[in-house]
């Protein structure tokens, strides 16, 4: 009950988008080392990797906090 006061629809919405900005800066930077272009140091990539997780297991626990109403 405490969390679905404050938890909305939008913010859901929005922490998807940020999950999904994520997936595909993560996945780009990974790109770009593997084909050596740019000077980007690979632990770029494992530090947006680990982001990207946060990001989703944040977005998973507000999505069932919305949805059971927690």
């Amino acid at each position: 009950m405490v969390l679905s006061a404050w938890i909305t629809l939008p913010v859901i919405m929005t922490a998807g988008v940020i999950l999904f900005l994520c997936l595909i800066s993560t996945a780009m930077v990974g790109f770009l080392i593997l084909k050596g272009k740019g000077n980007i140091p690979f632990t770029w990539h494992v530090h947006l990797a680990w982001l990207t997780i946060v990001v989703a297991v944040l977005h998973g626990i507000l999505a069932m906090a919305w949805f059971f109403g927690w």
